[in-house]
């Protein structure tokens, strides 16, 4: 009688898993320049210092690959999120919950250039993707938005507040974050036209940034008594 020998799971090299890393970084740099549509896998093998075939072996189709990056791209704003409320009082006010989202979504996208341009490339296509990882986002972020509008109406109730429509609130405020890195080609022509030295890219304007949304908004709706 012939003894089976039981499978065991396969282990991955480092090498496997190094390759694996370097293909993923070059998609995103091309994702992000070409989008889903204009990217091509071969320059993305050239990107990533292999060939064609191995980054086909390792990625069955494009479309794969984009979909495993967009996993990425959830999981990396889960994390940094999840990092921020960890540091946060169990009960934050308004005030430090707006900080919070705000500066989880600027830090993120700093660190990762390629989130943005991609994300505004699905939304300028309507491309059928872009609602998958709104969706992806959204779950990954868990019960912070549920936590940030019962702050919002509990400070309302409260007066400490004005009343305000919280979607419009929302919407102000991701729009402050997202400007913040589409509009570097509109800042740089400024620089251009006025001679003002904008240091977009720097650590110390990413954090001005943070505070001045963060106060600009809660100045904005808090109650101010006469």
């Amino acid at each position: 009688m012939v003894n089976k020998k039981s499978k065991k799971p396969e282990r991955r090299s480092f090498a496997d898993q190094s390759t694996e890393q370097k293909i993923l970084e070059a998609a995103r740099k091309e994702f992000g320049e070409h989008g889903l549509d204009g990217a091509r896998m071969q320059s993305i093998a050239n990107r990533a210092g292999v060939n064609k075939a191995l980054l086909h072996y390792y990625f069955r189709s494009k479309e794969k690959l984009f979909e495993v990056i967009l996993h990425s791209i959830a999981s990396e704003i889960w994390q940094t999120i999840r990092l921020e409320l960890s540091h946060q009082p169990k009960n934050p006010d308004l005030k430090t919950a707006i900080r919070s989202l705000v500066s989880s979504y600027i830090l993120t996208f700093a660190k990762n250039p390629e989130i943005p341009a991609i994300l505004l490339r699905l939304l300028l296509t309507n491309d059928k993707f872009f609602p998958v990882i709104v969706e992806k986002i959204i779950d990954a972020v868990g019960d912070g938005p549920k936590l940030l509008f019962l702050t919002f109406e509990k400070e309302m109730k409260a007066g400490k507040i004005t009343k305000t429509d919280p979607m419009q609130l929302i919407m102000c405020v991701m729009g402050m974050i997202m400007v913040t890195f589409f509009g570097k080609p509109i800042f740089q022509i400024l620089q251009q036209k006025t001679s003002m030295l904008i240091a977009v890219n720097t650590d110390t304007f990413l954090h001005e940034r943070i505070d001045f949304i963060t106060n600009l908004v809660f100045d904005g709706i808090k109650e101010h008594k006469s």
